[in-house]
């Protein structure tokens, strides 16, 4: 399935990857899911949330549809927009119930790249997600080791696994540095936790989508750890 990408100033910035599959061009990646609803999953940094905004009326559509933002962890690169998001919708966050606190800031997250890295603007969390549960159609997976409350998402209906950090597809499919990773080794069975899942295509917080083929290739990839 070929997705769509545009070319500006030399750079490649990515649009609608698949049906309904729409990811603005942000440092770390960002995605919007457009059907009978509209979802966006991670914020992005600070400065990404207007592009994500930008990014929306550009395909004719308006901050209050969001109806869910799904945030997949604490790190800047991902929770960094959502309150600038926040502030133009009237959407729901939803987020692991572990990875909550430090999302509204009631507590700091210490793993890295350290406390002093969290500075987004706290957001309350409003709906809490678990391993298993089932939200505005997308299959929770709890696959912590990256943060300790970071989850993938799993959209069956697309056969696409949204994977967060689980996963970098940045040179090649791989584990995340683990400078980043607060548990290496549990960053590394939640990879081949997502190996026992059916999925054709795969999106992720760092690196390019993989458009078929892709739970063969999260197989292979745990096979090597």
């Amino acid at each position: 399935m070929a997705g769509i990408w545009m070319e500006e100033r030399g750079r490649t910035q990515m649009a609608e990857i698949m049906k309904g599959v729409h990811a603005p061009e942000t440092f770390s990646n960002t995605f919007l899911l457009v059907d009978q609803r509209l979802i966006l999953v991670d914020s992005g940094t600070a400065e990404s949330g207007s592009k994500v905004l930008d990014y929306l009326r550009g395909i004719r559509m308006k901050p209050s549809d969001i109806g869910t933002i799904f945030i997949t962890h604490t790190h800047p690169d991902h929770v960094g927009g959502l309150a600038d998001v926040k502030r133009a919708t009237p959407a729901k966050v939803a987020a692991h119930r572990i990875e909550a606190d430090f999302i509204s800031k009631k507590r700091t997250y210490t793993g890295p790249p350290g406390a002093e890295r969290q500075r987004h603007p706290g957001t309350p969390v409003d709906i809490l997600l678990d391993d298993g549960s089932v939200q505005d159609g997308l299959r929770v997976i709890f696959t912590p080791g990256h943060t300790t409350g970071s989850i993938s998402l799993l959209d069956e209906s697309r056969s696409l696994l949204i994977a967060g950090d689980a996963v970098s597809n940045e040179s090649g499919l791989r584990p995340m540095d683990d400078r980043y990773n607060v548990d290496p080794r549990q960053h590394r069975a939640s990879i081949k936790k997502l190996a026992g899942l059916a999925f054709e295509n795969m999106v992720m917080g760092h690196g390019t989508p993989i458009l078929g083929g892709a739970s063969k290739q999260v197989n292979e990839l745990a096979g090597r750890l």
